[in-house]
């Protein structure tokens, strides 16, 4: 069992689960994903079949449907049976994770079963917005951008930000994916699938800097390392697209037409906008910046979304700031800052990473509330005093709520997606790192079985890719 229950009733027995079952549930239950998950949260031991119901509720055998009073989803299980029921769709689906969570495997004599202790749960959490971040980079499988989907889904995440680093074929320029990317058609399936678990997808494509779709340190550049006659779409370095030029607002609002069809309904849509490098502050080039963020936002929210920009190019490093947080602040000087955060739209969220703040309260992120607009706290596998940090401030900033990213590192922070989940729901100080190791190990083991495949085992394709 990961999570530890906000309101947790206890009592005497458990239900027993012997071979396949049919439960009467909402619709929102009976998807492939799930049904899977059962098989796979009970070893292999119990199928499930729905019989489907308008209620948001999940019933087995004879047990009393729980009230919500006020909570988010609650889940009865008593010697007879076991009822799951949800305020809405997503709610029961995570009521539903919830439950699968605690079904544990024991032995009868010669017989395995399938247990769950007898309990009352009910359950809110406490950060509203759990958002993770996921790069398919050219060396990204398939596999392991559905395996992450499916963690994310088990850990009862809200949303997942899928940025595609060169790896999605657009119709609107050959050259934007390399040659080995991905086709819509294969994507499809997994945004079905996250869906299906209770996420919301929110797609992702740099609009400023990052236009390499390649990290710095190795210079890749996916459209020019293609075809070098395109240069006049970014900025002489290549880093950074031209904004200016209205072939690349036209391509841009192409990208963004494509993902928003490929990911379907949503409330967001992430434009990054990080480390500009180069980008001269002068007030000619930080109004044509803010009216070219401006009006994406404009387009965004005529189609019911807000976008997400980072937040480090609009900060300036003051004096006064905890130096024992270390801050990326990417704006030279307080004037600087000042513009931006007053020619800026109020709709637009902000994304404030900052992966070097290892004491609460994160103060960047007051600097964003001050000046009216919405921000979450965006962490990194940095340690666990950076989560703590983050968790503490998003609760007492009343942030709208954060957004761990895990770009290049998941071969040694896949349980930092774990710990940073749980922080969403509970208190989490006996949240040990080896705990939260060999419980995500689990996890993935439920999520999507290796079968022997040694290299989809775990979260590393070897067992030596880094140093210690």
């Amino acid at each position: 069992m990961i999570f530890n229950p906000s309101v947790l009733t206890e009592r005497d027995g458990c239900f027993t689960l012997r071979g396949d079952v049919t439960a009467t549930a909402h619709s929102c239950l009976n998807k492939p994903v799930l049904i899977e998950f059962w098989k796979n949260f009970t070893y292999q031991y119990s199928s499930l079949a729905v019989c489907e119901t308008s209620e948001y509720v999940f019933s087995l055998g004879a047990a009393a449907k729980p009230a919500l009073d006020g909570h988010d989803h609650a889940v009865n299980i008593e010697p007879t049976g076991i009822c799951v029921c949800g305020k809405d769709e997503a709610a029961l689906i995570r009521g539903f994770m919830l439950l699968l969570d605690r079904l544990q495997a024991a032995d009868r004599g010669d017989e395995t079963v399938i247990e769950v202790k007898c309990c009352e749960i009910k359950e809110r959490a406490k950060i509203a917005d759990r958002m993770v971040h996921f790069c398919i980079f050219p060396e990204t499988e398939l596999w392991e951008l559905q395996r992450f989907v499916r963690l994310c889904g088990a850990l009862r995440y809200t949303h997942i930000v899928l940025e595609f680093w060169g790896m999605l074929r657009f119709d609107c320029m050959r050259e934007l994916s390399w040659s080995h990317a991905f086709t819509k058609e294969q994507i499809r399936p997994i945004i079905r699938e996250a869906k299906d678990l209770g996420l919301e997808v929110i797609p992702m494509f740099n609009h400023w800097g990052h236009a390499s779709a390649g990290r710095v340190m190795h210079g890749k550049h996916v459209v020019l390392d293609q075809n070098p006659a395109l240069q006049t779409y970014f900025s002489e370095d290549g880093w950074c697209w031209n904004i200016r030029s209205p072939k690349v607002r036209a391509l841009l609002r192409q990208v963004r037409a494509e993902l928003v069809e490929l990911c379907g309904d949503g409330s967001y849509f992430h434009i990054g906008c990080d480390e500009a490098y180069n980008f001269e502050f002068t007030e000619e080039n930080m109004a044509a910046l803010c009216g070219f963020i401006n009006e994406i936002s404009d387009e965004m929210n005529a189609i019911g979304r807000r976008i997400f920009i980072w937040g480090d190019m609009l900060l300036y490093y003051y004096k006064h700031y905890n130096p024992q947080n270390k801050y990326t602040c990417n704006a030279p000087s307080e004037q600087v800052e000042k513009y931006f955060l007053e020619h800026l739209s109020k709709r637009i969220v902000i994304a404030d990473w900052q992966y070097r703040a290892f004491e609460a309260p994160v103060e960047t992120c007051s600097v964003f509330q001050k000046a009216g607009f919405d921000c979450i706290l965006c962490p990194w596998d940095e340690g666990r005093a950076q989560i703590d940090a983050t968790i503490a401030t998003v609760r007492s900033n009343g942030l709208r709520g954060y957004m761990h990213t895990t770009w290049h590192t998941l071969s040694r922070g896949m349980h930092y997606v774990t710990l940073m989940a749980l922080g969403g729901y509970e208190d989490i100080e006996d949240a040990t790192h080896q705990k939260m190791r060999t419980c995500t190990a689990a996890l993935l083991r439920k999520v999507m079985p290796a079968n022997g495949n040694y290299e989809k085992a775990g979260w590393s394709k070897q067992q030596i890719d880094f140093k210690w």
